[in-house]
């Protein structure tokens, strides 16, 4: 069956969805974003990434055109024609719509749209074996939303490749932050920590914490790097990579 696409109140095909080349997204980069995950068909903790997308929106003056239920009966329905049976990688995206004089955001033009296609799994080895990152000077704009700002992250890509790495760790002022699409968690002994401040609050991050929560000491406060190079233990959490022990940081092992 050919992949649809839900896109302001309509289930299109994939092939037929269009939007407009006056579109804020397009023309200014603005809008936000929620990356998904399914289980069974399921998408992981709907409703923390539906709070987080309420949050992010807040924050860019975007009306949410659809309630919570409705997005989630148009993304099941978008899952079952695209990814049936499989785990599927879902994107769900609110725009500021079609511009006035190319810069102005009118309220109820907002573009809303929701994809999905079957998800594409990092290599088992990653997971058994470890993977390494590399570091990045850098820090988002807007880092507590998820906005569709990706820029740093797209051009990081040919870098992160010839370095074999699985993901960008971004720093700044000597602190560890978060990577291109993940957070990062580091292990001393007994004591989990995360960054605090700064960071996109992943949902897998939370049901990290949640699960280690009486079973480890647990925080979210400054982490420096040099702390994270030097830690037991250091690991990644995100939607679609899940959780990835890390082994080695700009070349240096860890642990």
């Amino acid at each position: 069956m050919n992949p649809v696409c839900y896109l302001n109140g309509t289930i299109v095909p994939l092939t037929d969805a269009r939007v407009s080349v006056l579109d804020l997204g397009l023309l200014r980069g603005f809008g936000i974003y929620e990356g998904i995950t399914t289980f069974d068909g399921e998408p992981f903790y709907f409703n923390d990434h539906w709070k987080r997308f309420q949050h992010s929106a807040r924050a860019l003056d975007l009306t949410l055109p659809f309630s919570e239920e409705e997005a989630l009966i148009a993304m099941r329905a978008v899952i079952a024609t695209n990814s049936p049976g499989q785990r599927a990688t879902i994107r769900m995206i609110l725009t500021g719509g079609e511009a006035r004089n190319g810069i102005e955001q009118v309220a109820g033009r907002e573009t809303f749209f929701i994809t999905a296609e079957p998800a594409v799994l990092l290599p088992k080895v990653f997971y058994t074996s470890g993977a390494s990152m590399i570091t990045y000077e850098h820090q988002r704009f807007l880092p507590a939303y998820k906005t569709t700002n990706y820029i740093t992250a797209v051009l990081l890509q040919k870098k992160l490749k010839e370095a074999g790495a699985v993901e960008v760790l971004y720093s700044a002022g000597g602190a560890a932050l978060e990577c291109t699409g993940s957070n990062v968690f580091i292990v001393q002994g007994d004591r989990v920590s995360t960054p605090k401040e700064n960071i996109l609050h992943g949902i897998t991050r939370k049901v990290v914490l949640e699960l280690a929560r009486g079973v480890y000491e647990t925080e979210e406060r400054p982490v420096p790097l040099d702390e994270l190079l030097s830690a037991d233990e250091v690991f990644i959490t995100s939607s679609f990579k899940d959780i990835v022990p890390i082994i080695s940081v700009d070349k240096k092992i860890i642990g």
